[in-house]
C-alpha cells in the first residue's frame, strides 16, 4: 500500500482529470501484464480494472460471484505495478461498502465504480455515503464513479438516468455511469443535465472518442472490451496453430 500522502496526491489527480480537456480516457485492466502495457502507451493517464475480466480470468462470472478478497487482491497487484492512478471496478460493493472503500484504499486504488444495480436511488445513495465517510477519515478522497443502471437493466428513461445521477452526485460521488447508453441524443442530455462529469462505455454503436467530448462526455471507459478483444484475438491464433 503507498504512504497516504501519495495515494491521496494520486486521487486529487485522478478527480482533476474529470474537470479539464482533453476528455480523460480508461483502458481497463485486468492484471498486471494488461496494466504495465497500457500504462506505457503514449497518453494513458489514468487506469481502471474491469470486474467482469478479472472475474473471468478467475474462473467465475460477472455479478460478484468472485470472492470479494479475490478481486481485491487483484486490484491490489494491478495499483502497485504502475504509477499512474488506478481506479477499481468494485461491482455494488459486495454487499459492505464501508469494507469495499477500506479494502480499495488498502489495495492503493484512488477510485471505484459503485453500481446501483437499478435498486432504490436512497439506497445507492447511502452506500455512496459510506464511501466518502470511509474516504474521509483515512485522508484518501477516493473518486466515486457512481454507476445508474437505467440502460442496462431498465427502460432507458434518460429522465430516470438523469434523476439518479444527480442524486448520486449530491450524496458524494464525483461520476455518473449511465452504462450501455448508447445514442448521441441521450449522452447529450444527460451530460447537460447531469450536474457533474460522466463517464461513457465505448462500444460498438457509441460515438467515437472525439464525438463523446463535443457531446460533453469528460470520461471513457471500455469495460471488458479490451480483454474481450485480446481473448478473440489468441482464439484466432489458437485455431490457426491447430489447424497446422
Amino acid at each position: 500500500m503507498p504512504d497516504v500522502a501519495t495515494q491521496r496526491a494520486k486521487a486529487e489527480l485522478l478527480r482533476e482529470l474529470h474537470h479539464e480537456p482533453p476528455v480523460l480516457v480508461l483502458p481497463n485492466a485486468w492484471d498486471v501484464t494488461s496494466v504495465v502495457t497500457f500504462a506505457a502507451l503514449d497518453g494513458c493517464r489514468a487506469i481502471a480494472t474491469t470486474s467482469s475480466a478479472i472475474a473471468n480470468a478467475h474462473g467465475y462470472p460477472d455479478g460478484e460471484h468472485i470472492p470479494r478478497e479475490e478481486m481485491l487482491a487483484t486490484v491490489g497487484r494491478i495499483a502497485a505495478a504502475v504509477e499512474l492512478p488506478v481506479t477499481a471496478d468494485l461491482e455494488a460493493g459486495y454487499g459492505d461498502a464501508a469494507w469495499t472503500a477500506e479494502a480499495a484504499i488498502e489495495a492503493g486504488a484512488v477510485g471505484l465504480n459503485l453500481e446501483d444495480a437499478l435498486g432504490p436511488v436512497e439506497e445507492h445513495m447511502t452506500r455512496i455515503r459510506v464511501v466518502r465517510a470511509v474516504a474521509e477519515a483515512r485522508g484518501v478522497p477516493l473518486v466515486i464513479n457512481a454507476r445508474t443502471d437505467v440502460f442496462l437493466r431498465g427502460d432507458g428513461n434518460v429522465d430516470e438516468a438523469v434523476r439518479r445521477g444527480n442524486a448520486y452526485l449530491e450524496a458524494g460521488a464525483d461520476c455518473v455511469y449511465p452504462i450501455m447508453v448508447t445514442e448521441a441524443g441521450a449522452i447529450e442530455r444527460l451530460a447537460a443535465e447531469i450536474h457533474g462529469p460522466i463517464n461513457v462505455l465505448q462500444r460498438p454503436g457509441v460515438p467515437g472518442i472525439a464525438e463523446l467530448e463535443r457531446l460533453g462526455v469528460a470520461r471513457v471507459s471500455v469495460g471488458s472490451g479490451l480483454f474481450r478483444a485480446a481473448l478473440a484475438h489468441a482464439t484466432d491464433l489458437a485455431r490457426e496453430l491447430l489447424r497446422a
